[in-house]
């Protein structure tokens, strides 16, 4: 029985390709084998076990299956080749192609009591917490609803379209910005998709075992969420009854829970009169931090602040957006990831460093032919010097003596060095540069402390970190592709390589992990 644990993971604002990723734990008889997928162009799956691996996609629900599920916008792309078990799936982020319907006439009456709601919370935020009222979002326009509905296939509850024509969720990650108890965000239309396919996502991962009922499984396509804690704790919308349902992260569905609601208006409306009397929304009275914003506790708040009071605004105006001004030829080339046009130059080795790298090799292949023949066998051919030679005159580098010498030996050769990277190829360490360079230079902040061109990624997670060379240090040190690059790990990238032969051959532990062996393949475990 194999048993997973999703995580869900959340982009840092400096991604800005379209992609996701997410990680399980799975637990195999009595030890934990690693597994990633990711989502961009297609959801992929990659396990550090084969059988696991397909294990899981043959639990995975087909195309078809997750059609029948409501999920239409994951699409099944063609079989898969020969040897390579399972479905893949492809995101269809295009709406459907028939021309834009007037923006439509909601219930007169649903409308009137949506505004009312809101006119109570506005004013009350304005007398006792200005800081959520400045992070209420101004309106999503008919157009954006109208796009979103066709994409989606779907439509938006009279309720909410009114609801998002007077604030498009609020600011701040998960929507911090304005929350509903006990902590779970209001959000913004852009984000509907996201939600909607990561629930789609984590339904296709569980599997045909699991139950697709709209009314109680544990994801359904139909279903619209609204409002997230991130991990997995939301609040939803069934169109076709109106009604508000939660869903915790690895549970099931359910409009029982102590935030489920007959309908959007009536959880605004009720959120209104709590809000007006102090009195609590289900188990939950409004309280306010000290930084003014609106916050919810199990016991009834003292008397609100004195200093919280600010300018009320019903009918936010968006101010003009100042035209961003781009950056200079200096500040662009301090990103080092615009490095002048060179001709490839081939450079060897010199011959100690390459005698140093051999023999640490040597020591790391006796290993694994004796202990782990799976990834012996998976050692690359020698790097072509002139392919090294390309890569540093497209990054404008030079690769560190010991890097080089390594190439040679093997280019990249899948070796897991700790605590869970594979070293790559040269052309996977030019490809992984680039990326990142082109992720940087599209942001505004160009400060290094994200990436820097001046780094070699020369391992992979599975996930989109990194393990680096600094070129201007020697040093290595990990790349995460949430929160930046952290140097410093290891004084070269030979010591590395000399540290990881040593707990080959001697079982000592690296950073709290040691090497083990299952099915001819090495792994790391806690040690």
């Amino acid at each position: 029985m194999i048993k997973v644990r999703a995580l869900r993971v959340a982009l840092g604002s400096v991604l800005v390709v379209a992609c996701a990723t997410g990680s399980a734990a799975v637990l195999v008889d009595s030890y934990v084998v690693s597994c990633g997928y990711s989502w961009g162009g297609g959801l992929s799956l990659e396990c550090d076990d084969p059988r696991t691996e397909a294990a899981m996609r043959a639990r995975m629900l087909t195309g078809e299956q997750a059609r029948e599920a409501g999920c239409p916008g994951l699409v099944e792309a063609e079989p898969a080749p020969s040897g390579e078990p399972g479905p893949t799936y492809f995101v269809n982020m295009d709406p459907p192609s028939e021309p834009p319907v007037p923006a439509r006439a909601t219930d007169p009456a649903v409308t009137a009591r949506v505004n009312a709601a809101w006119d109570k919370i506005e004013r009350w935020l304005a007398a006792h917490a200005s800081a959520t009222l400045r992070k209420l979002s101004f309106p999503a326009s008919p157009r954006d609803v109208d796009r979103w509905e066709r994409n989606f296939g779907g439509k938006v509850p009279d309720a909410l379209y009114a609801s998002l024509l007077r604030h498009d969720g609020a600011e701040g990650n998960f929507g911090a910005g304005f929350q509903l108890p006990p902590d779970i965000g209001l959000m913004a239309l852009s984000s509907y998709s996201s939600l909607h396919s990561y629930n789609c996502i984590d339904l296709i991962m569980a599997g045909s075992e699991e139950d697709a009922d709209p009314d109680d499984g544990v994801w359904h396509g139909s279903l619209l969420p609204f409002a997230s804690a991130g991990g997995g704790d939301e609040l939803f919308i069934d169109p076709r009854s109106g009604r508000v349902g939660q869903k915790a992260g690895g549970g099931r569905i359910r409009y029982d829970g102590p935030m489920s609601w007959p309908s959007y208006l009536d959880l605004l409306e009720g959120l209104a009169s709590a809000l007006e009397s102090g009195g609590p929304l289900r188990e939950w009275y409004p309280t306010v931090t000290a930084g003014c914003e609106l916050r919810w506790a199990d016991e009834p708040a003292a008397a609100p602040q004195a200093n919280c009071a600010g300018t009320p605004r019903p009918s936010p105006t968006p101010t003009p957006t100042p035209t961003p001004t781009r950056p200079g030829k200096a500040e662009l080339e301090a990103t080092g990831c615009v490095p002048p046009k060179t001709r490839p130059l081939v450079r060897h080795p010199g011959p100690a460093v390459t005698a140093r790298v051999n023999a640490v090799w040597r020591r790391i292949e006796r290993w694994l032919a004796r202990k782990a023949p799976a990834e012996y066998k998976k050692l690359g051919e020698p790097a072509k010097p002139m392919e090294i030679a390309r890569a540093e005159a497209a990054m404008g580098l030079r690769f560190p003596g010991d890097l080089r010498a390594s190439l040679l030996r093997h280019d990249g050769g899948q070796l897991q060095v700790p605590p869970f990277y594979r070293l790559t190829s040269v052309r996977r360490s030019r490809e992984e540069w680039k990326v990142n360079c082109d992720v940087m230079l599209q942001n505004e902040d160009l400060s290094d402390y994200w990436w820097h061109g001046a780094v070699i990624p020369f391992a992979a997670g599975v996930s989109g970190d990194n393990l680096f060379i600094d070129t201007r240090t020697g040093q290595v040190g990990e790349f995460f592709h949430e929160e930046g690059l952290r140097a410093g790990h290891w004084p070269s990238y030979l010591a590395l390589l000399r540290a990881t032969a040593r707990a080959l051959e001697t079982g000592e532990p690296i950073g709290g992990l040691r090497p083990v062996v299952r099915d001819g393949r090495l792994d790391w475990e806690s040690a």
